[in-house]
């Protein structure tokens, strides 16, 4: 493995003369802030090593397919040495007006399973006359829905077998390859934590007892890969079969790069599609609003991994939270660039967001009543308040420096988490106690709702009842309830949720209000959702011009913002945000 990290580490920002938008690129990419993520020694680092690609020209001609394909081949890339991926900064249009932020990335390639197996993150590099920020930028100013993988059968090209064991008894593993004696099916792989050795529980047809396999290997050396899955109907195997395997993918090949749909980007699109249409009602015919075009989707903190919690980020809650100080408080990168982007509307993925947003800027929330300090529902709680137009959450802060004002308004708000679906089905959400009460009062409401097909009932989760159905079925689910049992319906409707048309209505509320403004084609090809204020030069510099330029003209503003002025907006934040 690599002694070496490309690019070489910083462990504190640096400044240059160019706009926050540029700036970020050269501080967020070689950020070697937190020692857990980037320790001295690249081997000692606790995730991967993980395949890595590279663009073999600054702004690659990509596949553009038609639709939203599962899954496409994208462009023609080149393998580099596995690794360990660098920290993130947005995705998406740096001046977009509707924006998105999260924990961290997702480490998807950590989990087990032939998902995990085929993962793979950006390296750029300078090589050949190419400019590794310049690829850093471009990827980053156009990633969408979409993450990278290697066709499974690709991958498998490189595993090792040098050595290998097959499995007849529990054992501990430290060769190439597992392999079946009989046929039969992974139980488990579960990963408790960040360490590299973990445990494979699979059992074989015709036997009664589970055999447990402990996959260990040292940091820094090639991973294990689970090459079937840990759940049906893709965890049956054959004799014979290797059930994993080391992977070590080389440098320097030539490689199809694909990208597949990943569920936490795309769960803003169904809201975007309604806000389009309800921009074609208003008269803009060829409205039709895009994520990384008119939502930028940002994370509190830069680099990935696989869960947020100290089992997962330095073993204590001391190394979470140094992890959180270090990006969130000093180097402040998401907040830097919320201060340089000031979208009309900001929404926050989850109730840990919001909590870490929170915890160092909750003196700048605004609200009339304030938002629950312990809401009963979690996210969901946060979500019905902070949708409410009538005593909307806001993001407020302005000052001046050196004679030159700056002002932020913000409308915030906290969403269900965006990685699980079943959390944006149409439903209702009952605390148990008024359930009861509820089902006495009204019996036949509840019969029809606990017998009808189409409605899932969960069982109860921390507290609250919940009943769910497909957003296909919520107009004939909804008018059943509100037709025959009305009484019941008044009751409970405000515990009634449909996160993706709920936060289209956000949307709707900003247009009203004038926060939120197509444009119409006019010199254009086509209309536009109105950029935030500012001028902007992340697709128009000194340092690259990306084919596409800026089609919104950002980059033709007088106005030159640069990075030191944004720098002491945000210190004044971060000295006067958090709350006591």
């Amino acid at each position: 493995m690599s002694s070496n990290y490309n690019p070489k580490r910083q462990m504190s920002p640096i400044s240059t003369d160019d706009p926050m938008e540029i700036e970020l690129v050269y501080n967020v990419r070689p950020c070697g802030t937190c020692k857990f993520f980037w320790p001295d020694n690249p081997n000692d680092q606790s995730y991967g090593p993980y395949p890595l690609f590279d663009f073999k020209e600054n702004f690659p001609k990509e596949n553009d397919p038609k639709g939203t394909p599962e899954m496409y081949e994208w462009i023609e890339g080149e393998t580099v040495e596995s690794g360990f991926p660098n920290g993130e900064v947005m995705d998406g249009c740096r001046k977009t007006p509707i924006m998105t932020i999260g924990i961290n990335p997702n480490m998807t390639a950590f989990a087990p399973g032939t998902n995990g197996a085929s993962w793979a993150y950006p390296r750029f590099s300078s090589d050949n006359g190419t400019d590794g920020f310049a690829k850093y930028a471009y990827y980053y100013r156009y990633r969408n829905v979409y993450q990278e993988r290697y066709e499974f059968d690709y991958v498998k090209q490189y595993l090792l077998n040098d050595s290998e064991i097959t499995v007849t008894e529990t054992v501990t593993v430290t060769q190439d390859q597992i392999k079946a004696s009989k046929d039969g099916k992974i139980v488990s792989a579960e990963r408790p934590g960040a360490g590299p050795t973990f445990d494979l529980v699979i059992k074989y047809d015709d036997d009664d007892e589970e055999i447990t396999i402990t996959l260990q290997r040292e940091k820094g050396m090639p991973r294990y890969v689970l090459l079937f899955d840990d759940r049906e109907p893709t965890n049956v195997f054959k004799a014979g079969d290797a059930i994993a395997a080391k992977l070590d993918v080389p440098a320097g090949e030539n490689v199809n790069i694909y990208q597949k749909l990943q569920t936490y980007y795309e769960q803003f699109v169904p809201t975007l599609n309604t806000f389009s249409d309800f921009l074609k009602s208003k008269g803009f015919g060829d409205a039709d609003l895009k994520i990384g075009e008119d939502v930028g989707q940002l994370d509190m903190v830069a680099c990935a991994s696989p869960h947020w919690k100290p089992s997962f980020l330095g073993g204590s809650q001391d190394s979470e939270n140094l992890i959180i100080s270090n990006c969130v408080l000093k180097n402040a990168w998401a907040m830097k660039q919320l201060v340089m982007t000031r979208p009309s509307v900001l929404y926050l993925v989850g109730e840990s967001s919001y909590n870490m947003f929170k915890k160092y800027f909750g003196n700048l929330i605004y609200r009339n009543k304030p938002l629950p300090e312990r809401p009963s529902d979690y996210a969901f709680t946060l979500f019905h308040e902070t949708i409410d137009s009538e005593d909307p959450t806001m993001f407020k802060f302005e000052t001046e420096i050196d004679g030159k004002p700056y002002s932020i308004e913000t409308r915030l708000i906290v969403t269900p988490h965006f990685s699980f679906s079943t959390n944006f089905l149409p439903q209702i959400r009952l605390y148990s106690a008024k359930r009861e009460e509820l089902e006495k009062s009204y019996p036949e409401c509840f019969e029809f709702i606990k017998s009808d097909d189409r409605i899932t009932v969960s069982e109860p989760d921390k507290g609250y009842d919940s009943y769910s159905w497909s957003e296909e079925d919520n107009e004939s689910i909804l008018s059943t309830i509100k037709e025959k049992y009305a009484d019941c319906w008044k009751e409970m409707s405000w515990d009634y949720y449909n996160p993706h048309a709920q936060m289209a209505q956000v949307l709707e509320d900003l247009y009203a209000d004038g926060k939120l403004t197509y444009e119409k084609a006019d010199d254009k090809e086509k209309g536009y959702l109105k950029r935030s204020d500012g001028g902007c030069k992340f697709c128009v510099n000194k340092h690259w011009t990306f084919p596409e330029g800026c089609p919104y003209d950002k980059n033709k503003e007088d106005e030159n913002v640069p990075a030191s002025f944004i720098s002491q907006v945000v210190e004044e934040i971060t000295a006067k945000g958090k709350p006591q």
